[in-house]
């Protein structure tokens, strides 16, 4: 009987409980809460238990997770605990695996915290694409804090270092106590219906979980997530998160820290300005320098381009293309003529009195559109030899001299004068003018 039979070992049934117990959803971080009892003050690992009025639950909290504990433990203490629920193999028995612990008190506004922080991430409260960056220099500055705590004087006194008069506006609210979350909420609102504010500072100094918890309420959070300006949030110390601070557009670590955050220094500012002027000014001196060698050179290449050195090789063209011209004209005048010789002679060949007639008719008309189209022609090749002339006659020397201008011929070699060189004191001269000559004398030289 007993060969049908699958005996366990201890091990083996152990491991079996322990995966059951530990692959159960229900039983991974849960929260318990129970008085604590059988505590031993650590030597490494920290090992109690909770029980209630019905049974008791074994717990250990490793040297890890003992850190986060910001409080003493004792028999008798009331908590709340969160963890998950496994099996130590050697003893043979199930126990809690605590991750953190609360005294009873805190552990409720623990739990509270927790419940609207994740209704608020459903909702989008903390998405980051809806938050606003501050502005880089705000020049009106709101502060919803109470105007009698050490956190306002230390925000005024950092943005006084930093940026002296700036125009700040104070909004004062309780910041712990019942009637704290809707005052600070309605400080906030208030600096919104103001509307004449840049940026919002929104904190108080450190405390304990109870004092901060007034920036956990969802009036608070409402408040930060409906305001049109940018709300800076800095509540209590670095190491304290509220709900506020997931809300907020930014977070600073401190009251002072959100003053720093805020404005930049301005003598950091000006320094910077200062420098960036000087690039600016030493780019600007790169620029004229490029472009003033820039016009030099373009200027050289005008000058190497001068109209006057053009004008002998363009006189020589005109008359290549009046030359062209001419033959062209003479070519089509020849063979209008030796076709219209043709047709004559067709005509004669062919002499019937009806087909005279109608290659009379035909020829007429025909040696109409031979004239107009001769004259056509001879017309546009008319128009462009007279184009060319006129530019000829543009560039001639007798339209250099119908401006006023003068040739200085030397006698009576008739030699044209360019320079002071070529003549001496009391040689003779001819002066051509557009209209006329004139013989003069040298009588004075000048090298100028």
């Amino acid at each position: 009987m007993t060969k049908n039979l699958h005996i366990h070992s201890v091990t083996e049934i152990t491991a079996y409980i322990k995966g059951t117990l530990e692959e159960d959803v229900r039983l991974q971080d849960v929260l318990i809460k129970g008085e604590i009892s059988d505590y031993r003050p650590p030597t490494k690992h920290l090992y109690f238990s909770l029980k209630d009025s019905g049974a008791i639950l074994p717990c250990v909290m490793f040297e890890d997770k003992m850190q986060n504990l910001k409080f003493d433990l004792k028999n008798g203490l009331e908590v709340i605990a969160r963890g998950s629920i496994g099996v130590y193999s050697p003893r043979g028995r199930y126990q809690l695996y605590v991750t953190e612990l609360f005294p009873m008190g805190r552990g409720l506004l623990y739990l509270a915290y927790e419940k609207l922080k994740k209704e608020l991430m459903e909702k989008g409260y903390f998405d980051p694409a809806r938050k606003t960056p501050l502005p880089f220099l705000p020049q009106r500055i709101g502060i919803v804090t109470s105007p009698k705590g050490a956190a306002i004087k230390d925000i005024l006194k950092v943005l006084d270092e930093r940026f002296p008069n700036l125009d700040i506006t104070i909004s004062p609210c309780r910041v712990q106590g019942e009637e704290a979350p809707e005052e600070i909420a309605r400080a906030i609102e208030n600096l919104n219906q103001y509307g004449k504010i840049d940026v919002i500072i929104v904190g108080r100094g450190g405390g304990s979980i109870e004092d901060l918890f007034a920036f956990n309420d969802k009036l608070v959070a409402d408040a930060i997530y409906n305001s049109r300006i940018p709300i800076i949030s800095a509540v209590g110390h670095e190491i304290d998160q509220t709900i506020a601070d997931l809300v907020a557009d930014e977070r600073a670590p401190t009251p002072s820290a959100a003053a720093q955050q805020v404005v930049p220094r301005k003598d950091e500012l000006l320094l910077r300005l200062s420098e960036k002027k000087g690039k600016l000014k030493s780019l600007i001196m790169r620029k004229k320098e490029i472009m003033e060698k820039e016009i030099v050179k373009f200027q050289k290449l005008l000058q190497a381009r001068h109209p006057r050195k053009s004008v002998l090789e363009l006189k020589q063209r005109i008359d290549e293309y009046r030359r062209r011209t001419c033959d062209y004209l003479k070519a089509l005048i020849q063979h209008k003529r030796n076709f219209f010789l043709r047709l004559t002679q067709d005509f004669v060949q062919h002499s019937p009195h009806y087909q005279l007639s109608l290659s009379k008719e035909k020829m007429k008309t025909t040696t109409e559109k031979l004239k107009q189209s001769i004259l056509r022609d001879i017309e546009k090749k008319n128009n462009t030899l007279t184009h060319l002339t006129n530019k000829l006659k543009a560039l001639s020397p007798y339209s250099v001299l119908k401006r006023g201008y003068s040739i200085c011929l030397s006698l009576p070699e008739l030699k044209i004068i360019t320079e002071h060189s070529q003549v001496k004191k009391g040689d003779k001269v001819k002066i051509r003018l557009y209209k006329g000559h004139l013989h003069s004398q040298i009588y004075k030289i000048e090298e100028k």
